[in-house]
């Protein structure tokens, strides 16, 4: 008798750890705030203006990753769900300077005279998490927030359907500096 209830007992030990390994390995991996794209880090991806503006992001339970990849040695800035041209948006501006890097959470009202940072509005930085590096032709920031920060200055950034964005380029890392490119596209979330 035993022997069978601890027959029974490495069983149901043997299939726990299987059953942990199986969730471990379906879980959703994180995707590495390090300005670097690695292998199969992103589920998702767009280029724009013939890859001088390159998006990835990747949904883990409440919270969105994003790279951006800019043509430029200056600012790349994202612009989240734009109601008026580039207007109402939440923005999201980042740049490198002397090899750090800068993330910078900004809202545009709607009539697009120029963005204010979330703070200054009365809102709140929400970026989490960020990290950005340049190379000879291109500016790396990648960063992590909440889907939903709460902030009435951010937008929401859906699970599923679509959402639209407007971007911009400039040469100098000042985020009040004007853009040379700019751009609008779509992400198709799911």
């Amino acid at each position: 008798m035993k022997r069978t209830i601890g027959i029974v007992r490495t069983i149901g030990i043997v299939l726990s750890l299987i059953l942990l390994t199986l969730n471990l390995s379906l879980a959703e991996t994180k995707p590495k705030i390090d300005g670097i794209l690695s292998k199969d880090e992103y589920t998702k991806y767009l280029s724009l203006s013939n890859g001088d503006f390159q998006i990835y992001w990747k949904i883990v339970d409440e919270e969105v990753y994003i790279l951006m990849i800019g043509r430029t040695q200056g600012y790349v800035a994202l612009g989240i769900a734009p109601t008026i041209k580039a207007g109402d948006a939440d923005y999201i501006i980042g740049y490198v300077k002397d090899n750090k890097a800068v993330v910078l959470d900004y809202y545009a009202p709607e009539r697009h005279f120029g963005h204010s940072l979330d703070e200054k509005l009365g809102g709140k930085n929400d970026i989490l998490e960020f990290a950005g590096r340049e190379d000879k032709e291109f500016t790396y920031i990648e960063f992590r927030r909440k889907l939903n920060t709460g902030d009435k200055y951010d937008k929401v950034f859906p699970k599923t359907g679509k959402i639209t964005i407007v971007w911009a380029l400039s040469d100098k890392d000042d985020p009040h500096a004007m853009h040379v490119k700019r751009g609008y596209g779509e992400l198709k979330i799911d």
